[in-house]
């Protein structure tokens, strides 16, 4: 019955705008590349995406913290687990496919990354859009913290995949 009454609670309105922005900026981005052929305009819209990645963390950071009684960093270990979880399992359990199917190292360790690696922008609109007060500090400390999870986790993948060879990197290189 519970659940019953959380799903009527819901306002898709919300939920379906949030989604078709994201659905429609993903678009936009993808034809717009297809179409204008300017290493100009590539490397600007590039630059917008960057700075548009960072303010999103940097809000989501203040957000998912705003509240006193909703702090990122005071929840219980349930929180951290959970949210971790598909992040870290997902990873290895491409591994283990990707071995397993035959696939060479260095696309092992791209299909990996893609399984892994979640966009959480979409997360955070969603969250935006669904929840006010406590509830959204509570909410946006989910994919803030998913999105901490992936860059050390994939950041070490990465660094670890590298120096035993199973990039297209020579692993002698320095890191440096």
């Amino acid at each position: 019955q519970a659940d019953k009454d959380f799903v009527h609670m819901i306002d898709f309105g919300p939920l379906f705008t949030s989604l078709v922005v994201v659905f429609a900026a993903i678009s936009l981005g993808v034809v717009a590349t297809d179409k204008i052929d300017s290493h100009n305009f590539n490397l600007q819209a590039n630059r917008f995406g960057n700075f548009a990645g960072v303010a999103l963390l940097i809000f989501s950071a203040v957000i998912s913290n705003a509240n006193k009684d909703a702090f990122l960093w005071q929840r219980s270990w349930k929180f951290y687990v959970g949210v971790a979880a598909p992040c870290v399992v997902a990873l290895l359990i491409a591994n283990i496919v990707t071995t397993y199917t035959g696939l060479k190292k260095p696309e092992r360790v791209s299909s990996s990354i893609e399984c892994c690696y979640q966009n959480t922008g979409i997360a955070t609109s969603v969250a935006l859009s669904m929840f006010n007060g406590n509830a959204l500090s509570e909410a946006m400390g989910v994919p803030f913290y998913y999105g901490i999870v992936e860059i050390s986790v994939l950041g070490l993948y990465c660094i670890g995949a590298w120096k035993a060879g199973w990039t297209k990197a020579p692993p002698e290189e320095p890191f440096w």
